[in-house]
This record gives C-alpha cells, sequence and structure tokens, in this order.
C-alpha cells in the first residue's frame, strides 16, 4: 500500500508526499527494529534469569556437600595425626581401631553439583551471564575441583600401593568394620598386637605422608568454598540488577 503511495507521489511529483512517505517508512522500520530488539534482550535476560536460579541452586547444595567434604578431611587428619605421633601407651584399643578407621580406611572424594554450569559450558553459551565476575568465580571453581580430583587421584594411588598393603598384611580389617553378617569374627587380637603396631615407624610414616596430602586437599576445598562463596553472591548481585529478587 505505502509502495503505491510513493509511486503515485512520484507520478504527481509531490515530493513533499514522497519525502513524508519514506520518512512513515523509515520511521516504521526503525520502530520495528527497535521492538525486535527488545524482544530479544527481554527473552535474554529471562533466560539468564532461569540460568542464574538454577546456579544459586546447584551452589546451594555443593557448599553443604563441601562443607561434609571439609568436616570429613578435618577428621581423618586429626586421626591421623594421632597415628603419626601419639605415645603408644597413650591410646586404648578401641580406640586405635576407630583411628585406624578413620585416618587410613575411609577414602571419600569430593562430590558437588554442577549440572548447570556444565549445561552452559558444554552448549557454548556461558556468555549467556552477563556478569564477568560471575563468570571468572565459576572459572575458579573448576580449577580448584581439578586441584582436588589430582590430590584424590594421588590419595588413591598411595592408599592401593601403601596403605592397603599395610592393612591387608599387618591389620585385621575385621576390628574396624562390622562383619557381622557374614559371622566373621571382628576382634583378632591375636593377630596384631596394637601397642606395638601404633609404635612401629610404618604406619607413623603413612599418617604423616596422608597428613600432608590432605593437607593440600584441603586448602584447595576451602578455597574451592570461597569460589562458591563468591558466585553465590555475584549471581544474588546479577539476579537483583534484572529485577528478580
Amino acid at each position: 500500500m505505502i509502495l503505491r503511495r510513493i509511486t503515485e507521489h512520484v507520478k504527481a511529483q509531490n515530493w513533499t508526499a514522497v519525502a513524508l512517505d519514506f520518512f512513515i517508512v523509515v520511521v516504521g522500520v526503525f520502530i520495528g527494529i527497535q521492538v525486535a530488539n527488545w524482544n530479544d534482550a527481554h527473552q535474554e535476560r529471562a533466560t539468564e534469569a532461569t540460568y542464574l536460579k538454577s546456579l544459586q541452586t546447584d551452589i546451594a547444595a555443593s557448599t553443604l556437600l563441601l562443607e561434609e567434604h571439609i568436616a570429613h578431611i578435618a577428621d581423618r587428619q586429626q586421626a591421623l595425626a594421632v597415628l603419626a605421633n601419639a605415645d603408644k601407651d597413650a591410646v586404648a584399643r578401641d580406640a586405635f581401631d576407630e583411628l585406624m578407621r578413620i585416618g587410613l580406611y575411609e577414602l571419600q572424594f569430593l562430590n558437588v553439583q554442577r549440572n548447570t554450569f556444565q549445561a552452559l559450558e558444554n552448549a557454548g553459551r556461558i556468555g549467556v551471564l552477563q556478569d564477568l565476575a560471575l563468570q571468572q568465580s565459576l572459572v575458579d571453581q573448576t580449577v580448584q575441583i581439578a586441584a582436588i580430583r589430582e590430590y584424590e587421584a594421588d590419595m588413591a594411588r598411595f592408599q592401593h600401593r601403601w596403605v592397603d598393603e599395610f592393612l591387608l598384611e599387618d591389620y585385621h580389617i575385621g576390628n574396624m568394620i562390622d562383619f557381622d553378617e557374614a559371622e566373621m569374627e571382628t576382634r583378632r587380637d591375636d593377630v596384631t598386637d596394637y601397642v606395638q603396631l601404633l609404635d612401629a615407624r610404618r604406619i607413623r610414616n603413612l599418617s604423616a605422608f596422608l597428613y600432608d596430602i590432605l593437607g593440600e586437599q584441603r586448602g584447595h576445598a576451602e578455597n574451592l568454598r570461597a569460589a562458591y562463596d563468591a558466585s553465590a553472591a555475584n549471581a544474588a548481585a546479577r539476579l537483583a540488577r534484572l529485577g528478580e529478587n
């Protein structure tokens, strides 16, 4: 319709009307582009807000799991410190078995929830998160988790090569594991003189080495906790700016 009007005005050499028609066309196109841009921006903000809320859920769950992991490391280090340094006459038999279970037998791996971040990363959509500080804190999480995984691998190798061999050869595992269902005898003092075992250089060296590995792992875990705190704060701040309190 507008094209027909322009054609008619050109034939009539009504240049004022032609100019007005062109102006209407340009303004209409401009408004259409602006509306489309506004709709796209609105959709991007809505998508970002959805991801941010999902990230908050993951971070909250991961923080709880991480706190449990750090507490486990602390308990294990405490047990290892006793095994590495305690006077052989200062630890009772039951206490010794518990120290062996926590310090040398238990092996726990970090478990965190990263579904949202992995979905964004796999889709190449990290950029949908417009807060650069949040992006950096998510990268920090990845770095710390990778470091923890590396120490966990070192721990597992050491456990398999040295600790498991020691437990199988020099200690009755039934003293620290409940084998009731298997009807296995759980106390075998005749197999291991725990006082001599506690005073042996081998158990002290194993305990000291594991304590050191756990110390490094705990440091990265605490750095990861700081990255989670930063991510949670950045996500909340970004949601507030988006009007999604």
